[in-house]
């Protein structure tokens, strides 16, 4: 498996300027974002990067020389500069993982637009790298307790995928928080890409030789075997570039490993195709990112048995790429039980209470209106019960006739009147 997929050679940089750059290009993206959150006008959005970018770097100075003075040398030489295939893969998960975002935004309702979309993925690049490598230090901690420069070292690989999750939802909340989205509708949103993303970097776990298998027969037809330091001199390279480009403990033994990295993409890959149609037909908000956790828990927990064995196991036939419990679970399978069934009865109790709600707002609903039938035959027994004119035809006419009866003696009153008063006009 091919480590390093570029190599370009050794420079004299400072440690503590090369740091401050990447600092700020990061501060700025943020700021970036928050101001188009908050909808800021130009010069707020000056203000506002400027504040942002001169006490992160006051920050960042502080921390560096408190931490790594000694390498605060403008003489410093980094050797060997690569493009890793981890760090490349990674890379790769995310642009694709944010263009599918895009275009799906376009479909939604209401739609999202790629500039939301853009700088949510600012804060979750962000928290998911952060979470992810904070999570694999501290359970690691024995590698890098006596080589803390090492912790920055991410393009070799040693990222948890659970902290990456951990740390991009605690990113997006914030986003959200900001931009007054609706947190949970988002996170739905963004599983699938999650998933896909995985795949693209499981491939990158691959081909660094982290995350590797363990031993299988050899005529199994997906055996892999990594290559070490002394296939890297037989095919012509330098001592230093053979080390550089050495699996690792992957290479351990030079046997045949089962090829666990690509047996998670190929099921987050399924993951992603099954959110896809899933999440069209949710009963309430968080319940794609449930049905996630769920899902993945069962893929890690399968995985982590081609995994199995400690990497400090003296005893090189058992040697994995899984820190084991109890000599019978890993640490991953172990949380994979865990979240998997959390996962699991939130989403019957969410889904019930769904239903329960939907329900009762039936309930509430009027009463829907009767048959047209009903209403005629009502009408026809009001009809029937209603008196006729010939019931009362008599008294119609008699009331005719007293009045007619009426006005002619008026009139003769009225003659008489004038026949005896002449002088009436």
């Amino acid at each position: 498996m091919y480590k390093i997929l570029i190599y370009i050679g050794s420079y004299n940089i400072n440690p503590l300027w090369l740091t401050l750059v990447i600092v700020s290009l990061l501060l700025l993206a943020l700021a970036q974002s928050y101001a188009s959150a908050k909808k800021l006008k130009l010069v707020p959005a000056l203000v506002v990067s400027l504040g942002i970018l001169i006490i992160g770097n006051a920050i960042t100075y502080f921390l560096f020389n408190a931490l790594f003075k000694e390498y605060n040398d403008p003489a410093y030489t980094f050797e060997h500069i690569s493009i890793y295939s981890y760090g490349f893969m990674l890379m790769i998960s995310f642009v694709i993982g944010t263009i599918w975002l895009i275009f799906q935004g376009r479909w939604e309702k209401p739609k999202i637009e790629a500039d939301t979309i853009l700088d949510l993925m600012v804060f979750i690049i962000i928290g998911s790298i952060i979470g992810a490598r904070l999570i694999y230090v501290v359970t690691q901690w024995q590698d890098y307790a006596s080589e803390t420069r090492n912790i920055l070292k991410i393009t070799e690989g040693g990222l948890s995928i659970h902290g990456g999750i951990l740390g991009a939802l605690v990113f997006g909340f914030v986003y959200c928080k900001i931009k007054g989205l609706e947190y949970w509708k988002m996170v739905d949103f963004i599983m699938p890409g999650l998933a896909l993303g995985i795949f693209f970097g499981r491939i990158g776990c691959f081909l660094n030789g982290c995350c590797y298998g363990s031993k299988c027969d050899e005529s199994f037809p997906l055996g892999v075997t990594y290559p070490g330091s002394e296939v890297w001199l037989e095919r012509g390279m330098t001592p230093d570039l053979a080390v550089l480009y050495n699996a690792g403990l992957a290479a351990a033994g030079e046997y045949a490993r089962h090829p666990a990295p690509l047996y998670e993409a190929f099921g987050a890959l399924l993951i992603f195709w099954f959110l896809l149609n899933f999440r069209k037909n949710k009963a309430f908000s968080g319940h794609v990112f449930l049905m996630f956790i769920w899902l993945y828990s069962l893929l890690r927990f399968f995985v982590e048995n081609f995994r199995f064995g400690n990497p400090d196991n003296p005893d090189i036939e058992k040697v994995g790429s899984s820190i084991v419990l109890w000599n019978f679970i890993t640490v991953a399978q172990l949380a994979s039980i865990i979240l998997g069934v959390v996962a699991l009865l939130l989403m019957q109790d969410l889904k019930r209470r769904a239903l329960l709600a939907r329900m009762l707002a039936d309930d509430g609903e009027e009463p829907p209106e009767e048959p047209a039938g009903e209403e005629y035959e009502e009408e026809g027994e009001t009809d029937e019960e209603a008196p006729s004119d010939d019931v009362f035809g008599e008294t119609i006419e008699d009331d005719e006739a007293a009045a007619e009866g009426a006005e002619d003696m008026k009139y003769e009153e009225d003659i008489n009147v004038e026949d005896d008063d002449p002088d009436a006009i």
